[in-house]
C-alpha cells in the first residue's frame, strides 16, 4: 500500500494561514477585546476570549473570520416580563453601539447571534453570551435575535476535547480535520456543510475510534459518513456515535451535547455531502494501490476537488 502521507501534508501546508494572517489576526482581536472592556462596558463585561476553529488551530486559509465572545452580566438589561433573560436583541444592539463608538469608520452588521466588524483583512464577529448556570462560562447561553430567545453553547468544552482528541491520536486530529475542511470546500458554497458540522463528526467519531494515518483517517471519515447516512460501508461500525445524516432525521450533536449542529442540512446539502464521501473513500484507496506517485496524486486530487490547484497544491 502506498504511503500517501507527504503528498497529504503538501495540501495541508498550502491551506496552512500564513505567518502574516496569524499575527494581524491577533493584532485585531487583541485591541479590539482591549478597547471594547472600558468605560460603561467594563462593569458589563465579565470575561472575554476567543471561539471557533481559530483557537481550536483546525482552521484554513484564509483566515478572515475570527470569533470572540464576551460573557456579561445579564442584570445590566431590564428582562422582559416574567423572563429571567434580557431580549437578545436589546443584548446586541448594546454591543452594536459600543462598536460603533470605539471603531466610527468600521463597517458592521447586526447579525442573528453577533456583531460583525468588516475590518479590510478580517471578519471579526463578537457574540455576547450569559452564563448557562450562573457560575463559569464553560456552558453559555448565545442571543438569537431570529427566534426571539437564547441558544446553548459552550466553546470551551469544543476546544478543550479537540485537544485532548489530538493529543490521544498523536496530534493527526486536527491535520486530519484541516484536510476535511478543504475536501468540503470541493463543494459549491449552496451544497456544502458547515465546516463546524464536518469538524463535529470527525472530533465524535475519532473520539472513540482509533486514527492510525491521515490517509486512512480520510477513508474512516468517509466511509462512517456513508454508515452514518444509511449507505454502503467498508467498515463493520456498528455504533454511530449518536449522528445520523438520513433522510429526514440528519442529527450532529455537538461535542458538549448542546446544539445539533446539522440542523440546517438542506436534502440537496445531504445527497451531496453523501455522494461525494463514497466517491471520495473509493479515490483515496485507489491512491493507496497506485503503482506511480504520479498516478496517486491524481487520485487524491480526484477525491479533494480540482480547487486543490486553486489552493497552490
Amino acid at each position: 500500500m502506498m504511503d500517501l502521507t507527504e503528498s497529504l501534508r503538501r495540501i495541508l501546508r498550502s491551506v496552512e494561514p500564513s505567518q502574516e494572517e496569524k499575527e494581524g489576526a491577533q493584532r485585531s482581536h487583541r485591541y479590539l477585546r482591549d478597547i471594547l472592556v472600558t468605560g460603561n462596558m467594563e462593569s458589563i463585561i465579565r470575561e472575554h476570549f476567543l471561539s471557533g476553529s481559530y483557537p481550536r488551530a483546525t482552521a484554513i486559509r484564509p483566515l478572515d473570520d475570527v470569533d470572540i465572545i464576551f460573557v456579561v452580566d445579564p442584570g445590566h438589561w431590564k428582562t422582559p416580563s416574567g423572563g429571567a433573560l434580557p431580549d437578545p436583541s436589546a443584548v446586541l444592539q448594546t454591543f452594536k453601539r459600543a462598536l460603533e463608538w470605539r471603531y466610527p469608520e468600521t463597517e458592521l452588521r447586526v447579525q442573528r447571534r453577533s456583531i460583525r466588524l468588516q475590518m479590510w483583512h478580517l471578519n471579526v464577529d463578537v457574540v455576547p453570551a450569559v452564563s448557562a448556570d450562573g457560575r463559569g462560562s464553560e456552558r453559555l447561553l448565545i442571543p438569537d435575535a431570529e427566534n426571539d430567545g437564547w441558544i446553548r453553547s459552550a466553546p470551551k468544552i469544543h476546544g478543550a476535547l479537540s485537544t485532548e482528541i489530538n493529543q490521544r491520536q498523536g496530534g493527526l486530529f486536527k491535520p486530519l480535520v484541516k484536510l476535511l475542511k478543504t475536501w468540503n470546500l470541493g463543494a459549491s458554497e449552496d451544497l456544502r456543510l458547515k465546516s463546524f458540522c464536518v469538524e463535529t463528526i470527525a472530533a465524535r467519531l475519532f473520539a472513540s475510534a482509533r486514527l492510525r494515518s491521515l490517509q486512512t483517517g480520510l477513508v474512516q471519515f468517509f466511509d462512517f459518513v456513508c454508515y452514518i447516512g444509511g449507505g454502503p460501508c467498508e467498515y463493520p461500525w456498528g455504533d454511530d456515535r449518536g449522528m445520523s445524516l438520513r433522510l429526514g432525521n440528519c442529527v450532529v450533536p455537538d461535542t458538549a451535547e448542546c446544539t445539533n449542529v446539522a440542523v440546517s442540512v438542506t436534502r440537496q446539502g445531504r445527497e451531496c455531502f453523501l455522494r461525494r464521501a463514497a466517491a471520495s473513500r473509493e479515490w483515496i484507496l485507489q491512491a493507496e494501490q497506485a503503482r506511480t506517485w504520479n498516478e496517486a496524486e491524481r487520485k487524491i486530487e480526484q477525491a479533494f476537488g480540482s480547487h486543490l490547484r486553486e489552493l497552490g497544491w
